[in-house]
């Protein structure tokens, strides 16, 4: 009977996966043919270009600077030396004004794994109860298949793999919407 009931739930667990990978192909296969569907992946992410950053008050030229360097060449300047706090805010604050970088091809790529999270919790609800089926096994006097420890080891690593996936694109979700909103 376990044997029935774990077998049945990896049917139906791979069943699962391979028509939701089916209705996603279908949906991808029917959204490119159809004229007026979704765009390609290119179009649908424009990429601006920088903009010229403006000028501060420190990099404007002003008249007297123009004239000084053939003052400044005949008499050297023997006044005292700025303060280096004075130097860390000026770079602290331009830090904060400085415009985000765009984020990455591969960023961009890791965002777009929004099936990761439902799968993931699929295998690990999936793992939960294979490895409690292997457990119920080992208690009785007739021996597990042989391919069966190693299935649950497998199940199991792939749970992990598909959760981190989905971590990594919550990450890579969360840093596009940020350069977006400050674009």
């Amino acid at each position: 009977m376990a044997y029935l009931l774990v077998m049945g739930s990896v049917l139906l667990s791979i069943g699962v996966c391979l028509g939701w990978a089916c209705w996603s192909l279908g949906r991808w296969t029917l959204g490119r043919l159809l004229p007026g569907g979704r765009q390609p992946s290119g179009a649908a992410t424009q990429k601006t270009k920088p903009r010229p950053r403006a000028r501060s008050r420190s990099d404007a030229p002003t008249k007297a600077a123009n004239k000084a360097p053939s003052k400044a060449q005949a008499k050297p300047e023997s006044g005292p030396a700025p303060k280096a706090t004075r130097g860390k805010a000026a770079t602290a604050k331009a830090s904060r004004n400085k415009e985000p970088t765009p984020p990455w091809a591969l960023t961009r790529g890791l965002s777009r794994c929004g099936s990761a999270l439902p799968l993931g919790l699929l295998m690990a609800l999936i793992y939960g109860v294979v490895r409690l089926a292997e457990k119920g096994m080992a208690a009785r006097a007739e021996s597990t298949p042989e391919g069966y420890h190693q299935l649950v080891s497998v199940l199991g690593v792939t749970a992990v793999a598909l959760l981190a996936l989905a971590l990594v694109s919550w990450f890579c979700r969360w840093r596009l919407d940020r350069y977006e909103r400050r674009q």
